[in-house]
């Protein structure tokens, strides 16, 4: 008996990970990591842009001024809304009878999707592990994104043909 709880001290104490145990649980940034995660908080986006490589101009899918909050918490957790700056204004049985693609929808009015994340520090690219969301086709996938982070702004996207400019809301993230 005292060979099986000595074992077990050993394993617990190496950072024995019993087969099966949540991936998300072992992604999770360790203490020393929490306090250097920049990331973590919420942030809200005050620009959503695509470079149209045919004309050069930037294009603005959900306005000048689009609404949505990214969150990224200090367990690893992603959250992220974002609609239009003038929403449909729909009622609900009106929403039963419009007719709008799920496509159009999701590239035009608002979408969001949840998941956890994990950070590439060297390279600058935070990896969305989607888990689900109304981005169907996101379900289940890994979504690198580039980043830049200066002080309270934070820039996803490669700022050259991509660009999503959020803003610090919240510092908690927990």
């Amino acid at each position: 008996m005292k060979e099986i709880q000595f074992l077990l001290f050993i394993l617990i104490v190496l950072g024995f990970n019993a087969p099966g145990q949540n991936k998300a649980k072992n992604n999770r940034l360790n203490s020393s990591n929490i306090k250097s995660n920049k990331l973590v908080g919420t942030w809200r986006l005050i620009e959503y842009a695509d470079l149209d490589t045919l004309t050069g101009k930037w294009i603005y899918p959900y306005g000048k001024n689009p609404r949505g909050y990214f969150t990224y918490t200090s367990t690893n957790i992603v959250n992220l809304n974002i609609s239009k700056e003038n929403q449909l204004k729909l009622s609900e049985d009106s929403a039963k009878k419009f007719p709008i693609s799920y496509y159009n929808l999701t590239e035009n009015y608002s979408f969001g999707y949840f998941g956890t994340y994990s950070i590439d520090w060297q390279k600058s690219i935070v990896t969305h592990h989607v888990k689900g969301g109304t981005v169907l086709w996101y379900t289940d996938t890994d979504q690198p994104r580039p980043f830049t982070l200066r002080g309270d702004t934070l820039i996803i996207g490669n700022n050259k043909v991509k660009r999503r400019v959020l803003v610090r809301a919240d510092r908690t993230g927990h």
